[in-house]
């Protein structure tokens, strides 16, 4: 008995449960790390340093600071709580923070291309790299087709799923995009960041619904005076595929308030290997399409004595092309075309009371339309319900304050508390949906947080220079269900050197839209091998052990909330022996019961635990109301020897189905996606960094990684079937170290990235142990004024990249559809990277 193919369904947006999938080993694969445009500079928030240099020495580190400076009234807000001016000493949650001196001199063409090196995050699901068999074109029926390459890039912590991380920019959430409600990540100019933070552990008291395996929260710069212009360009050596960008960010304050805007445009070259496969063919798939990103972002900030209102607007559009070849002549082969436009726009009212007393009012709507056309292709890929378009929505409207309830020896206990009405929505036209006005949910919250500081420094006792605790709890009625988050966590300081942290919360995520009403209903009849199968009521016209057998595949409305239990801790040292030197380690523990998985044939005929799902002896009336379901889009039967011989039949309507068909099924097995299966996971994660001088300048070293111990989904009859170190699953290490040296004006940086080995266990295949994957790549950092002299060039900045140094390419995987894991190892070749700042 295997448990193998039951899959977390938001990890498969390949949909292998309708029957029909072009090329069914490509599930669940996305891309973790990209080395187009490596990070050769540490992941870690860096400040200016103190004698004015830009960026020609390494910087000094503040990596617990978890403010999010995009409050309007200028106060702290610290990502991960409720609470404004919460001192970063009292935050017990895991927090990995990336500034913007990183990612600018990282030289990263992208924020997606950036968010794949950071060894916390996999992308599982959702990557702009690989190609998945979504993404490749799934046939539907009727002609149509669902072309993933309209997908975005998104943040998916700790090797599970996307839908168990919660993504926010400045604090909110973002609205998702197209069939697979993603966010809108990819479309973030990094220019245009300040930084990012990550909290890995759970959330939902915080932020609500889907925050399991942590938070991502992007700050935005918002300039209050001048003027920042820059240009990038790369090309990789072997296919010459080049990437540009542009961007202009300016700002202006005034006594009161201030304005800021940006502009940019991105043009990025499709990638294909040629062949793409191990063997001869001519095929070529794009696993990075050709692109074009155009975006506007822009605020206001103003003060009314103690209120203050601010105001931000976003909009953008990307475009995107791709070729799926099978045969040497193009007009035979699939090409598509997607657009994908979005625009948000969020309001704020601040009021600041005495002390650390006020309240917000905020309100928030975004909106992003993509769609997708196939422009030519072989039958039935040249159907015109192959073009289909989705449009996403979210409303926001949130009241929450604070203030100080009374005084502790640490500090001042502080609470906050509030209530927040949310509405997402879904739009389509595509075929596939059976509500093809689309659907909405609203989801009503109340949630409370409080911060207890026991012990502070000024008590002077021994071996506690300050002990602080944090509660948290939230209620979210979601219309189908509802939810209940309680968080506490603590934080103690034993002295400058040494502090311990844990957490423990209750969170939750909901099934996605797609899964609860999105995909139409498909029905199928099969002469299939079912366990249960009573050997009197065998069918003499179907081999023994064989029974009719009637599929319900699509999306389920029956779908319930997803509970988590977390547990974290950890321990922050900075060693006053050896000055310069800070370690971050831990220990995470993550359960997900309830999980939402999408059982195949085999697994729903074989698996006892799945038949409380499935009818057996359906009388005819049961079979003839399902199959006349106005939900349903599609009919066919397969392999049944009193049926066109045994061969496929596809029905365009219910009644097409002979009688004989439908009174003769035995069992109704439900492979629609189902609350059934237990994911459970843990592992270990550190950050180690120390910064000394060295030949007249500055050193800087930092490695950050992850160990994943176990990722484990079981069945509830209590198998468990390992999630890691597979084909198309997260591997177990990955580390990400550096080394920068700067000198007046110049800087030099090394960076390497390894992912560890991997076993190709893929079904029917002999099983085979997969190569670790190193990559380095080099980087040089240029202050052109201090350089040359020259008051011309001053605020001028060049960097210079050489990713993926040593072109090394990726473990062949003899067999695959692609030759390599893209989950793993993408295949990007060396690239040379050139970009130019200039600030006014």
């Amino acid at each position: 008995m295997t448990f193998r193919n039951v899959a977390p369904q938001s990890y498969d947006v390949t949909y292998h449960f309708w029957g029909f999938t072009l090329l069914h080993s490509f599930s669940r694969q996305a891309v973790v790390l990209s080395l187009a445009s490596a990070l050769p500079f540490p992941a870690h928030a860096q400040e200016a340093p103190e004698d004015g240099d830009r960026g020609s020495a390494p910087r000094e580190e503040t990596r617990t600071d978890t403010r999010d400076e995009s409050s309007s009234s200028g106060e702290i807000v610290v990502t991960g709580s409720l609470i404004r001016g919460l001192p970063k000493e009292y935050v017990a949650s895991p927090v990995f923070t990336y500034g913007k001196a990183d990612i600018v001199q990282s030289g990263a063409g992208s924020l997606s291309e950036y968010m794949l090196t950071i060894p916390q995050n996999f992308t599982g699901d959702l990557s702009d790299f690989g190609t998945s068999a979504a993404q490749i074109g799934s046939t539907l029926g009727r002609g149509t087709t669902y072309n993933q390459y309209d997908a975005f890039a998104g943040f998916a912590l700790r090797g599970l799923a996307s839908d168990a991380t919660l993504t926010l920019l400045n604090g909110r959430r973002m609205a998702s995009v197209g069939m697979v409600e993603a966010s809108t990540v990819s479309v973030i100019p990094s220019a245009l960041i300040e930084r990012i933070d990550i909290i890995s552990d759970g959330a939902s008291a915080t932020y609500g619904a889907d925050a399991v395996a942590g938070v991502v929260n992007i700050v935005t710069r918002k300039p209050e005076d001048g003027v920042e212009l820059r240009v990038r360009g790369s090309t990789a050596t072997e296919t010459g595929a080049k990437n540009w960008e542009a961007s202009a960010l300016a700002g202006h304050s005034w006594g009161s308030g201030h304005v800021y805007g940006m502009t940019m445009y991105q043009r990025r070259d499709a990638f294909i290997e040629d062949p793409i496969m191990v063997s001869d063919t001519p095929l070529q798939i794009t696993q990075l399409p050709n692109e074009t990103v155009t975006g506007f972002y822009g605020g206001l900030e103003q003060d009314f004595g103690d209120f203050t209102f601010s105001v931000d607007a976003s909009r953008f559009q990307r475009d995107r092309d791709a070729v799926i070849r099978y045969i040497d002549e193009p007009e035979d082969n699939r090409f598509y075309d997607t657009r994908t436009t979005g625009y948000s726009v969020y309001g704020n009212l601040h009021w600041q009371g005495a002390g650390s007393t006020s309240v917000d009012l905020n309100v928030d709507y975004g909106r992003n339309k993509t769609g997708s056309k196939l422009h030519y292709g072989l039958p039935p890929f040249d159907d015109p319900w192959t073009s289909y378009q989705h449009t996403n929505s979210l409303f926001v409207a949130e009241l929450r304050g604070q203030t100080a309830l009374f005084n502790l020896p640490g500090g001042a206990a502080i609470a906050a508390g509030g209530a927040q009405y949310r509405k997402e929505t879904i739009r389509t036209d595509a075929a596939i949906f059976f509500h093809l006005d689309g659907g909405e949910r609203e989801i009503k919250s109340l949630f409370g947080e409080i911060n207890l500081p026991l012990v502070g420094p000024s008590q002077d006792i021994p071996f506690v220079r300050s002990l602080s605790v944090t509660g948290a709890l939230r209620y979210e009625d979601l219309g189908f269900d509802d939810a209940l988050a309680p968080k506490i966590g603590a934080r103690w300081q034993i002295n400058d050197a040494i502090a311990l942290r844990g957490t423990y919360a209750r969170s939750f995520l909901v099934p996605r839209l797609r899964d609860t009403i999105g995909i139409a209903e498909q029905v199928s009849f099969w002469s299939h091998p079912y366990t249960f199968l009573d050997p009197a009521d065998q069918n003499p016209a179907l081999p023994d052990g064989n029974a009719l057998m009637m599929f319900r595949a699509g999306a389920n409305p029956d779908l319930k909330t997803q509970n988590a239990d977390t547990f974290t801790i950890g321990t922050d040292l900075t060693p006053a022996f050896a000055p310069g030197l800070t370690l971050k380690a831990g220990y995470y523990s993550i359960r997900i019961s309830g999980r939402v998985v999408t059982p195949d044939q085999n697994d729903s005929a074989t698996l006892p635990d799945l038949q409380a799902f499935n009818v057996a002896n359906p009388s005819p009336e049961l079979v003839r109301s399902i199959v006349t379901n106005p939900t349903v889009f599609r009919w066919f039967a397969t392999g049944i020897p009193f049926v066109n011989d045994g061969g496929t039949v596809i029905y365009s309507s219910a009644s097409q189905i002979p009688d004989e068909l439908l009174s003769q099924v035995q069992a109704i097995a439900d492979i629609r996606p189902q609350n059934f299966a237990v994911e459970k996971t843990d592992g270990l994660d550190f950050e180690l960094s120390y910064q000394a001088p060295l030949l007249d300048g500055r050193a800087s070293m930092h490695m950050t990684g992850q160990y994943i111990l176990n990722l484990d989904l079981t069945a509830s009859d209590g198998q468990a079937v390992s999630r890691l170190d597979g084909y198309a699953q997260p591997s177990d290490l990955r580390l990400n170290g550096t080394f920068i040296w700067g000198r007046e004006g110049f800087s030099i940086g090394s960076v390497v990235n390894y992912v560890d080995g991997f076993t190709d266990n893929r079904p029917g295949e002999q099983l085979r142990k997969i190569g670790s994957y190193t990559t380095a790549s080099l980087f040089f950092g240029f202050d052109l004024e201090r350089l040359t002299n020259s008051s011309r060039l001053a605020n001028s900045e060049m960097q210079l990249v050489i990713a993926n140094l040593f072109d090394t390419r990726p473990p062949r995987i003899v067999g695959s559809v692609l030759g390599y894991d893209p989950y793993n190892t993408p295949p990007t070749p060396r690239t040379i990277g050139l970009m130019l700042t200039k600030s006014f």
